[in-house]
């Protein structure tokens, strides 16, 4: 009887055995990943801290090269290459009206070392757009160093005791 109770066992066991094994079978469901790439992205922002400023107070101050670093002037974000131009939106201005500095005076240039792969050129300041960065490599986002220059203070000689000011506009274009 235990013989026949043991192999009933068994039997049962081997059948329940079969019965899980065939219940398992493969299932499979398609899922489709799209990654959208087909809008140019590209901001550019600017630091902290944008203003340039330049202090001529002591005739020391005139017989001097005079540069202004700006660490962390700006930060580019883009997804493909691109370039970035430097320009005034307008001559230098002061109230009342004076004899004009000429925007040439100013040179703006990018620390090799924030060159983000491209290619640097010193910029005289100009109304035109002059490239300051060409052919940089995309980026999720690159801060770039940039130097503010006035080598030769001659052309500030002989102009009123005032502020002059402008507005320098940095554009960033994919390539």
């Amino acid at each position: 009887m235990k013989t026949k109770s043991l192999l009933a066992t068994l039997v049962l066991s081997a059948g329940l055995f079969s019965i899980t094994a065939n219940a398992q079978t493969d299932q499979t469901a398609p899922v489709t990943i799209n990654i959208d790439l087909t809008a140019p992205v590209i901001s550019i922002d600017l630091g902290a801290d944008p203003t340039v400023n330049f202090l001529y107070a002591t005739a020391a101050d005139y017989t001097v090269a005079q540069t202004q670093p700006k660490v962390g002037h700006f930060t580019v974000i883009s997804n493909q290459n691109y370039d970035i131009t430097v320009a005034a939106q307008a001559e230098f201005t002061v109230y009342p009206a004076q004899t004009a500095v000429p925007l040439s005076v100013v040179q703006v240039s990018v620390d090799p070392a924030t060159a983000n792969g491209g290619t640097l050129t010193m910029q005289p300041l100009s109304m035109t757009p002059g490239e300051l960065v060409s052919d940089a490599t995309a980026t999720t986002g690159a801060t770039y160093n940039v130097n503010y220059s006035i080598p030769d203070a001659a052309p500030l000689l002989g102009k009123a005791n005032e502020v002059y000011s402008t507005t320098v506009i940095y554009t960033a274009t994919q390539l």
